[in-house]
This record gives C-alpha cells, structure tokens and sequence, in this order.
C-alpha cells in the first residue's frame, strides 16, 4: 500500500469520524410536498371536465368527513384558509372593533381582518412557543374588543384552553387559525374546536392537502348560517389560482425528488446560497403570501371550493394521524440532539399531540452564521419566513411594540420533520450543529470559523 494511499486512508476515517462524511452525498431536501400522483391525476380530471360539473356530494362528503374528525356540527370548505378568517371574523364583530391577533403572521391574515371591518391589535408571542401570550391577550382587552385571533403556529398548540378561558370571562369570541396544525390537540381537545370556530388550510404546503383551499369548523349555528349566506355572492372562477398552485407544485416535486435533488438542485442551492447569488436566491426564498395592497376584499379570493379538492382532500385524510407520529418522533430526535446547547431556544416537547411539528422550529441569535455553516457542510435548511407584521410600514397605524416577534423573525429557522425525511438526515443535521457550537467554542470569532470552512469547502 502506497504512502499517498494510506495517507488518504487516514484523512477518510478522520472525516467520518468528525462528520465530514457527509459533505457530498445523500443530502435530502428541507421540504417535500405532501402529494402523489392522484394529487396530478384528480387536477387533471377537472381541467379535462370536471369544470363544468356543480354536483356538491363531494364537498359535502368532504365537509362531513371533517365534522367527524373533529366532533363539530359544521364544517364549510372555504378557497383559501384566510378566507375562512374573512369570514369568521366578518360574521363576529362590528365594523370597527378591534381584533386582538399574533404579529407573527403573514400580511394577508392582517389584511383579512382589515376587509372584514375589523382593526389588528398586536399581542406579542411567547418566545419558546412563537404563539400568541395569554398574558398579552388579558392586558390588551378593551370594551372595542371584537374578537380574540389566536394561531397554532409550526403545529405547535397555542395555550388555547387558558386564552379562551380569558376571552369568556369578557364575553368576546375567540377564532382559531389551524392552518399549520391540522390534527393537534390542546389538553386532549382538538386545535379547532377550542374556541367559537377553527379555520384550517389545505394549500399545498400542508399535511392535509387539496392544492389551495381550507375549511371552517364551528358548533355554532348563527355563526355558520352568516358565513353560508357570505359565500353564496361568491362566483368567482378557482381556476387560474388553483393551476398557478399545481404548477408551483409540480416544479417543486421534480426539484426535490431525491435523485434530482442531489445531483442538480441542491447543488445549485447550495452554490448560490454560499456565493450569494440574489437572483437565484430570492427565486427559491420561500416568501409568505400575500394580496396586493387593496381597500376591500380582491375578487379574486371570492371563489368556491371544487369536487376534485374535496376528492383530494378525502383520500388524503387517512394518512393524517400516521404522518403526525413521524413528525413527533422526528422532533423528539432533534430535541433530544440539541437540547443541552445553551444558545438554542427550542419549542417545547410535547408527544401528547398538542405538539405536531410541522418543522421543528430553532432560534439562535447568531443564525446566519450557522445557516452558512449547515450549507457549507451540505445540509438544506431553511430560515423562518414570516414576518413581525407589527412595525410593518404597511401596518403603520396599528404599529405596536411587539420584541419577542421581532427577535422570533431574526432568529428562528426551521429543521425539517417531514415524513419521508430520513433519520439520518436528521442525525447529520444535529451533527452538524454541534460541530458548529464545538468550534465557536474554540476561538473567538465565529467569522474565523466560516471563513475557514469555506475555504475548506472550496478546495
């Protein structure tokens, strides 16, 4: 054996036995849809004529189904999840009343509340959790108050039980967003079902998908009765929205399938992340949705839910509960990993299914750093999306201190828990982290650090 060869030997095993193994192969990436090909088959039956069919059974199928999930005695399906806010907080308050509401949201759930006559009031989250504090909630109730717009973000649970209890004691309504929390639960009762009526998503990045589209839930028949009344205006044609969704989805599907992924997306990812190529980065950035800047609510939202989506929807649901133990086990994997690195703030762990995970949601002061080091060692993760809407130019007149969600938008960052993700993946991305906090805790300047492993990863 040469010396040139043992010597290669030796750098191998040191490699494997740092974790450096997995700089080249087998990265998976942050996020898959919750699709299969019935997802194309089902769209393609409605171009090809399932438009012109207004038969409701399905949707009516579906909306049942939905009733006995969660125990209620009506669910509507709703174009999109924050219609279904539209919609309940419209059907709720008075015009003018106030509407007290997480700022760590997208600007469209802002916008809702807006159109629906109401005004945002902000109450900060809790930093653990990124929900909604209770406390918050309490000391922002006023005799304007309207309704109270809690979010079960990340599926993670809100404290919906201690809120609702808050909100019943002035007597005003609380709304429930799910639209990341399908099948949690809060002390044993459904996210959804806690409060007057639950709104939940099923765009294509969630775990209940229909390709756009969303559903509310209520036991409250006053309430139901106005919203029904509210869509029968609705005419507008679903199709262009639902076809720029398949479409996104089908791109999507092909970038992250795993062979593909590996050999050309990442890749290329993974070279414009590191090299700070803007032009490729703000195309692939995950950005929350929003409408344009608008006085009233856009046409384009007042369309209706199809047969297919429902038929989608339902073949679907079977797979809920089995897909929410994999996310738990997978974040239980993270929480275990990472829980002893001071500087993370981690979401609680919970396996009761108060907590879901739709991705298992990290803050760290300095998370750039440590997104360029995951990258420079061929992992795929992403930073936290959404915003705090609360000093948000566009929300000037409702502008509210709210510093746990600014420091929530700077900080957190998402590790992916989806089902198909493999569980070495998730080891090699804890690895990774704590290479990370290792190093930093051997020099004194983290820039060193990255400027080093670059340069390693270049050469």
């Amino acid at each position: 054996m040469s010396q040139r060869y043992r010597k290669n030997i030796l750098v191998l095993n040191n490699q494997v036995l740092e974790g450096k193994n997995m700089l080249n192969f087998g990265t998976s990436p942050k996020n898959r849809l919750y699709t299969n090909l019935n997802s194309y088959f089902l769209f393609l039956g409605y171009i090809l004529g399932g438009q012109s069919k207004q038969d409701r059974k399905d949707i009516e199928l579906f909306e049942q189904a939905l009733c006995e999930r969660f125990a209620t005695k009506h669910a509507i399906c709703v174009y999109q999840c924050r219609m279904g806010i539209y919609l309940a907080v419209k059907a709720l308050i008075k015009p003018g009343q106030e509407v007290i509401l997480s700022p760590y949201t997208i600007a469209d759930v802002i916008n809702m509340v807006i159109f629906a006559g109401g005004r945002p009031v902000f109450a900060d989250v809790d930093r653990q959790t990124c929900n909604i504090s209770p406390t918050e909630v309490e000391r922002l109730i006023n005799p304007n108050t309207g309704a109270v717009l809690i979010t079960h973000l990340h599926g993670i649970a809100a404290e919906a039980h201690q809120i609702k209890k808050i909100c019943d004691r002035f007597h005003i309504p609380m709304i429930e967003d799910c639209a990341q929390s399908f099948g949690a639960y809060e002390q044993g009762k459904a996210v959804g079902t806690i409060g007057d009526v639950g709104v939940f998503s099923f765009e294509m990045h969630k775990n209940l998908t229909t390709w756009l589209g969303g559903a509310v839930i209520s036991n409250r028949t006053d309430l139901v009765e106005k919203i029904r009344a509210e869509l029968e205006s609705f005419s507008y044609p679903p199709l262009p929205g639902i076809k720029r969704k398949v479409k996104s989805g089908l791109i999507q599907d092909i970038a992250s399938f795993p062979v593909i992924f590996q050999l050309f997306t990442y890749p290329l990812l993974r070279f414009s992340y590191l090299k700070d190529i803007e032009v490729v980065n703000e195309k692939v950035r995950r950005k929350p949705q929003e409408s344009q800047p608008a006085e009233h609510l856009p046409d384009v939202y007042k369309s209706l839910y199809t047969p297919f989506q429902a038929r989608l929807g339902l073949s679907r649901l079977k797979y809920i509960n089995h897909d929410i133990k994999k996310r738990i086990d997978n974040a239980l994997l993270y929480y275990e990993g990472l829980k002893d690195i001071d500087e993370l703030i981690l979401p609680p762990l919970r396996t009761d299914g108060s907590h879901t995970y739709l991705w298992f949601p990290v803050q760290y002061s300095r998370r750039d750093d440590l997104l360029r080091f995951m990258f420079t060692h061929h992992r795929d993760i992403a930073a936290g999306h959404f915003t705090s809407t609360a000093d948000s130019p566009r929300y000037q007149e409702f502008y509210r201190d709210c510093p746990n969600s600014k420091k929530v938008e700077q900080e957190l960052f998402y590790l992916p828990t989806y089902p198909r993700y493999p569980r070495q993946e998730i080891e090699k991305n804890i690895q990774v982290i704590r290479q990370y906090f290792r190093q930093i805790s051997s020099v004194s300047k983290p820039k060193d650090i990255l400027t080093s492993t670059l340069t390693m990863s270049n050469t």
